[in-house]
């Protein structure tokens, strides 16, 4: 059976993606783009808690369970775990279908369960019975086992247990990590940023757009939770996961207030050394990806939001302070454009990195140091598709 792919034919790609990707890189080069965004990654990164295990004792606990681990060669908190894969799956014709939504089908895609908040269409069907397991445009993602009868919905837990996928990364709470603190799920150009802020003991870190919690707790781990950070974010969901997180991690610097920062800001004030802006994208660049219908309206008007966190950063930064600003999609609108504003706006300069990785940003026609901004392209570099930039007051 074949591996689910982006085509825009087959209407698993947005034609207004595809002529922005073409029109940027040539055809050629576009393909080549969609392809690597309907992978996974490689390696699959793990992020370890240095303030509770070391690299070599979590590497060598992945080995020992049958995962290639290796450190990362620039990030000190980073293991990679090669992935597992593709795999051929057999077509059952004859097994019921179980429809799960976007983001469950690409988790299970790569070896994940599917759990019940991601259902959402199930067949006449009885417990222990074989199922093909669906994207929402009927893409088989992968084969599993029921844990449920058709007439039985529920909240949480798992609804099928997934027995064949074409790829596998290595499940965190199956290895019984979940709940350690010890190690997390985050990509390499993710993990990057807390590198480009360059965060130290003692500093006064806001972070505007915090949950779950990914870039705080790096910035925590760096500083060997030394730091004062203030993690802002609206979503009470959203927020217990940080929470959770935090507390599994034994992270006593960070303080998370439930507010939207662009607003509580109206109204309160903190001087801060260094802010991480991280706000909504329209996340082109998530890989494995088994469809993309964003639309250039929402992408220009993502852009928007997106601004106004820099204005705000810029509001409470002290002078000679640092931000970064990064996302996971690769439309110069959110990353670039954004950075223009920063700059010719709200009179932010650009500063390159200490640690480079990725390569240079695109021009905008904005006149901006090109070197200042990172990208990770997925065809490029075995990593999803980021943006990253830092800039001083």
């Amino acid at each position: 059976m074949k591996i689910p792919r982006l085509d825009v034919d087959a209407g698993t790609f947005a034609k207004n993606l595809w002529e922005r990707f073409s029109n940027r890189y040539g055809e050629v080069r576009a393909q080549k783009l969609l392809t690597a965004l309907s992978r996974p990654v490689r390696e699959f990164a793990v992020r370890v808690t240095l303030t509770k295990a070391t690299r070599k004792e979590i590497a060598e606990f992945f080995e020992k369970n049958s995962w290639k681990a290796s450190p990362h060669p620039l990030l000190e908190e980073m293991i990679l775990i090669q992935t597992k894969g593709p795999r051929a799956l057999p077509y059952l014709p004859a097994t019921p279908r179980i429809t799960c939504d976007k983001i469950a089908a690409e988790n299970v895609f790569i070896g994940a369960n599917l759990f019940w908040p991601g259902v959402q269409k199930v067949p006449k069907l009885r417990k222990e019975e074989q199922v093909s397991i669906t994207s929402p445009l009927d893409q088989i993602v992968a084969i599993g086992i029921s844990n449920m009868h058709s007439g039985e919905r529920k909240t949480s837990g798992i609804a099928i247990r997934t027995i064949q996928s074409f790829y596998e990364v290595p499940s965190l709470r199956k290895l019984g990590f979940h709940g350690s603190g010890k190690v997390y799920s985050q990509s390499l150009p993710a993990a990057y940023v807390a590198h480009v802020l360059n965060p130290k003991p003692r500093e006064v870190i806001v972070d505007l757009c915090a949950a779950p919690g990914g870039k705080a707790t790096s910035a925590a781990i760096l500083t060997r939770d030394k730091a004062k950070i203030i993690a802002f974010d609206r979503s009470k969901k959203r927020i217990k996961k940080m929470q959770q997180l935090i507390k599994q991690q034994q992270l006593t610097s960070i303080r998370i207030i439930r507010a939207n920062s662009i607003e509580y800001f109206k109204s309160h004030n903190i001087r801060a050394d260094k802010v991480i802006v991280d706000p909504s994208c329209s996340a082109i660049g998530v890989r494995p990806k088994m469809y993309e219908k964003t639309t250039d309206k929402e992408i220009i008007s993502v852009s928007k939001y997106q601004k106004s966190f820099l204005w705000v950063a810029e509001k409470i930064l002290r002078k000679g302070g640092t931000i970064t600003y990064s996302t996971c999609t690769l439309e110069p609108e959110e990353n670039e454009k954004v950075i223009a504003y920063a700059v010719q706006e709200l009179g932010l300069k650009e500063i390159e990195p200490e640690l480079v990785m990725g390569t240079k940003g695109e021009d905008t026609g904005d006149g901006l140091e090109l070197e200042s901004m990172r990208r990770f392209y997925p065809d490029q570099f075995d990593t999803p598709g980021f943006f990253v930039a830092k800039l001083v007051k």
